[in-house]
This record gives C-alpha cells, sequence and structure tokens, in this order.
C-alpha cells in the first residue's frame, strides 16, 4: 500500500459557491455532466491516451492479453486502440461516472462496465494481464491506484498509465496569484512519490516519462471553458462566494501577460508509466 503521503498542489478552476459533497462526489458529478462535452473538447486527453499506446507498443514487452481493463476509461477513447490491438481480448471498462461510462457503451457494445472507484476495484486479485489508465490517477490517490493495479493483474502482467505531474496550469496559477486567499487548487501527491511506490512494491520499470503537452487559446473565456468541458472543474471548491468582476478582469490581465504568438498558453505536466507486475 501507499507511504504517507507528500502532497502538492495543482490548479483547477473554481467560479462558482462551494458545494457540501465531499471531494470526490464532486469530482464524480462533474465528470458525470461533462460526458456529453468530453469527446469535443478532449484534444490534449487524447494526445496523452495515443502516446501511452506508443509507449506500450515500444515497450518491447511481448504482450498478447486476454483479459484487459482500463481504469477511469471516461468516454472510452482509449478503447479504439485496445480492441484494434487485440480485438479478441476481454475487455472491462471502469469509471466512477455514469456519463462517461454511457458514453463508453457506444464505443465498445461488448466490453463489460463497471461503475466503480478505481482505488477500490471490484474485481477479482489477478485477473488480468493489463492494466490500462490514462489520465485517471491524478483524480485519486496514486498509490492506492498503483496498489489495485497490482493487485488484480497477474505475475507478470503488465501496467500501463498516464496521469499527471504537479506543474499543471502555471500560467492559471499565474493569472490567480494575488486575487484572494482561498485556494484554487486540487491537491495531488507528486509522481516522484509514484515511481518510489513502484520501486518499493517490485514493479519492473519499463517506461516513465514527463514532458509537457501544451495549447493555445485566442482567450481566458474559450480556455476556461475548454478546462470546464473536460470536467475539471469545481472539484475542490473552498471559496464562499464567486469572484467579482473586478477580480476577473484582473486574471484576465495577468494571462495577457503571458500571451505567445499561438496565443494564451496552457501546459499540462504529462507523466507516462510501463511497468510489469513480479511475483
Amino acid at each position: 500500500m501507499p507511504s504517507s503521503r507528500l502532497c502538492v498542489t495543482v490548479p483547477v478552476i473554481l467560479t462558482s459557491p462551494p458545494a457540501a459533497l465531499p471531494a470526490k462526489q464532486r469530482i464524480r458529478q462533474a465528470f458525470d455532466r461533462a460526458a456529453t462535452t468530453y469527446d469535443a473538447a478532449a484534444d490534449v486527453q487524447r494526445e496523452v491516451c495515443d502516446q501511452l499506446a506508443f509507449y506500450l507498443d515500444r515497450s518491447g514487452l511481448a504482450l498478447d492479453p486476454a483479459a484487459i481493463v482500463d481504469a477511469g476509461c471516461g468516454t472510452g477513447y482509449g478503447v479504439f486502440w485496445l480492441r484494434r490491438r487485440w480485438p479478441g481480448a476481454r475487455l472491462t471498462l471502469i469509471d466512477f461516472a455514469p456519463g462517461m461510462l454511457a458514453a463508453a457503451r457506444t464505443h465498445d457494445a461488448e466490453a463489460a462496465l463497471i461503475c466503480a472507484d478505481i482505488e477500490a476495484l471490484p474485481l477479482a486479485d489477478g485477473g488480468f494481464d493489463l492494466y490500462w489508465s490514462s489520465l485517471a490517477w491524478q483524480w485519486n490517490d496514486p498509490g492506492w491506484c498503483l496498489a489495485e493495479a497490482g493487485r488484480v493483474l497477474k505475475s507478470g502482467g503488465v501496467l500501463a498509465a498516464a496521469t499527471l505531474g504537479t506543474d499543471n496550469f502555471p500560467e492559471l496559477r499565474h493569472a490567480f496569484a494575488e486575487i484572494d486567499e482561498y485556494s484554487h487548487v486540487l491537491t495531488i501527491a507528486p509522481p516522484e512519490r509514484l515511481l518510489a511506490d513502484c520501486r518499493a512494491g517490485g514493479w519492473e520499470m519499463r517506461i516513465w516519462r514527463r514532458q509537457p503537452v501544451r495549447r493555445h487559446y485566442p482567450d481566458l473565456r474559450t480556455l476556461l471553458r475548454a478546462v470546464k468541458a473536460v470536467g475539471a472543474r469545481e472539484v475542490e471548491q473552498r471559496r464562499p462566494t464567486p469572484l467579482s468582476r473586478g477580480a476577473w478582469q484582473a486574471i484576465a490581465a495577468r494571462y495577457e501577460r503571458l500571451r505567445e504568438t499561438a496565443g494564451l498558453p496552457l501546459t499540462y505536466d504529462a507523466v507516462w508509466l510501463i511497468a510489469t507486475k513480479t511475483g
């Protein structure tokens, strides 16, 4: 199981008064609401998923999995590659947002769909040859996700995961700085802790990559809409009142100072991990 957690913060976009629900339930509701807008806005998520497939394909592993679990499947984009690569595999898709699972069903009529928390998978021990997860661990405790991956994988099974590091959205951190004393960020564990947990757990590391993925937007409104459309919204609501018009003007002005030729930048800190279970 994961060691004691050293956490840092990465930003999410908060625009509304706080909700009474615990953070994980707010995350679930946010992604449930985003299910219909996700695919149209998720170009970064698709790029990260495609890169995970690229790394797995070039990991040097001779893979022919009979059973695959996609943990945090979202709308099922990863299913396209998994099905094309291993058409005969038994595929299980897991997400804790019902709306996301409903969208995933339209991409694969044969896969088993389970609405569950990936920190506590309702799966038997050692039942899978490949554990796949793209951009889901950062919304959870990565250490618990890693432990569950190890539990459900067979000996020699393969873990392929993409998550986020701690330097996400530095431009937004800059724009929100000095606006108020409230938190505008989501607390997650740093990837260095995940790497340490892998080594301590006896995983054989095949690939570990960390690099930024950037996008540009014409203005702040479009940028914020793109972030919200993929579910990264209102999951850590701590501010008791919405920001004023003046505060938003100050935020926009600070962001404008970062403008590049292509537009306003937004940077994701992407992390890819390919490892095999030993023992």
